[in-house]
């Protein structure tokens, strides 16, 4: 990265510490609607959280993809299906985590799979595995009354 490069992205990053501190105490409400059994999420840097995802844009190429469309009532089932996922998982949360940081969850056996969008969570939730071999995610949105989540599934061919 050239020396303007480096010094607009210290720009940048310091804009979204600073935005993220005023949204910290909703992002951890999010959080914890997600995950209520966790005692305190861990929450990884900004720096971290641009490395990784650089490395899943570059990985994710190698990875099947599929995409699907999903009711509300279908959200139920993909959870309890994340919940049984071993390892560690990095959670994106609508927008919150481009400020906070995203969140490291070591275990998703305490994944509420009873979460509702629309309720804490505005409209996105993304989990991508720490090895980066499967990644999901679910983008929930409204047309004419009628709710629906586009889903998003990454996986080793």
């Amino acid at each position: 990265m050239s020396k303007r490069g480096v010094n607009q992205y210290r720009k940048d990053l310091l804009y979204r510490k600073v935005a993220g501190k005023k949204i910290l105490s909703d992002y951890l409400g999010k959080v914890e609607s997600l995950f209520p059994a966790e005692d305190r999420p861990e929450i990884v840097s900004l720096e971290e959280t641009d490395i990784f995802l650089e490395r899943f844009k570059e990985e994710s190429t190698r990875l099947h993809q599929e995409v699907g469309r999903i009711s509300r009532s279908e959200l139920h089932a993909e959870l309890v299906v994340m919940k049984d996922r071993r390892g560690d998982f990095y959670v994106l949360i609508d927008e919150d985590w481009k400020y906070c940081g995203m969140v490291l969850v070591r275990t998703m056996k305490g994944l509420n799979v009873d979460v509702e969008f629309g309720d804490k969570i505005l409209n996105e939730i993304v989990f991508v595995s720490a090895d980066m071999s499967f990644a999901i995610g679910f983008d929930f949105f409204g047309v004419a009354d009628k709710y629906l989540i586009d889903i998003k599934r990454w996986r080793k061919k």
